[in-house]
């Protein structure tokens, strides 16, 4: 059988998302077109284990996920988060070519940045390789590096371009020298976030929602999860490194449009909501609806309306990322 590689056009498939009525609707026209995405997924994940000469078991033991898990993506599951692709593409032993093509082809994230701390490692690591064992290589050194520095805890420095960031990284040739570099460069980490950690609170200053006020009361009020609290803490003192679910949740928490959250994914050096990829789909089906019915006023008389709705779409569908992210969606009992 030849799979069809050729790639959907993302506007065209916003549009049609957007034409959707209901979610049955969104289920019968736009998740067919996206099937295939899931059945290159089982191809690709089949020949990467088979080429890393690996168990399904040793694979699915060096990802740090069960054999039922390694089963579910060889049958086109596909994985939930951008962390989990980087272990796969680490225990494959992938090149940086081939990581960044992983996570933008097959997941839908972007490549590696050199900001990003744990991508710097994993950078590392992957031009760094002889013996073959990344994911051990990335997780002994970032476990060296975790335990000494604290985000925060050097003073600024000055912003320098990720292309020259690129480059010194990339002279870089022991673990020694990288933790050094690192050490020296910790306040850069955090800085290449500090046009997202304006946004956000310009954001809930424009709404109301002071950092240290109303916002932990509108958090106990729609009943965010822990980590969602802790998200918002760390974003007042800067430490928080963004992950893409968590932006998309706290977009939803604080009723943000579909351009509101893509500013915020942009800001945080990640891509757009991404049409082609079946979860976020529905995500953009959730606000595109939410915005022709009204749900996306925090001053309405229901707040929570956003994050109720959101959960109501996403109890209607079985997907694999969706257990996960729903653990982040407020736990209201109303009934729809």
């Amino acid at each position: 059988m030849t799979v069809d590689h050729t790639p959907l056009e993302t506007l065209y498939l916003r549009e049609e998302i957007a034409r959707c009525e209901d979610v049955n609707e969104l289920k019968e026209r736009i998740f067919p077109l996206l099937r295939s995405q899931q059945e290159q997924w089982s191809l690709y994940i089949q020949q990467l284990i088979a080429d890393s000469k690996f168990t399904k078991s040793g694979f699915a033991q060096l990802c740090g996920v069960s054999r039922v898990t390694i089963d579910k993506w060889c049958k086109g599951a596909i994985p939930k988060n951008r962390e989990t692709f980087l272990r796969i593409g680490m225990a494959a032993n992938l090149t940086v070519e081939k990581m960044n093509l992983l996570l933008r082809r097959y997941g839908q994230y972007p490549g590696l940045y050199s900001k990003s701390l744990e991508d710097c490692i994993c950078l590392f690591v992957l031009g760094h390789n002889e013996k073959k064992d990344a994911l051990q290589q990335f997780r002994y050194i970032h476990g060296r590096i975790s335990e000494k520095l604290i985000p925060g805890s050097s003073p600024p420095c000055d912003n320098v371009s990720t292309v020259k960031f690129d480059r010194l990284l990339s002279g870089i040739d022991s673990r020694d020298l990288l933790e050094e570099f690192i050490a020296d460069n910790i306040s850069m980490f955090s800085y290449s976030y500090h046009k997202f950690y304006a946004y956000v609170k310009m954001f809930l200053s424009a709404n109301n929602y002071g950092l240290a006020g109303n916002v932990f009361e509108l958090a106990e009020t729609q009943g965010w999860s822990s980590s969602l609290r802790q998200c918002v803490s760390a974003i007042r003192q800067k430490k928080w490194y963004p992950t893409r679910n968590k932006i998309i949740s706290l977009g939803l928490h604080l009723c943000m449009d579909h351009e509101q959250i893509n500013e915020m994914l942009e800001l945080a050096h990640m891509e757009p909501l991404c049409a082609k990829n079946l979860f976020e789909s529905v995500i953009i089906f959730i606000l595109e609806d939410a915005e022709i019915n009204n749900l996306l006023d925090m001053e309405a008389e229901d707040p929570d309306a956003l994050c109720r709705y959101a959960k109501k779409v996403m109890g209607e569908l079985e997907l694999p990322e969706i257990d996960s992210f729903l653990s982040e969606i407020s736990e209201i009992d109303d009934v729809w």
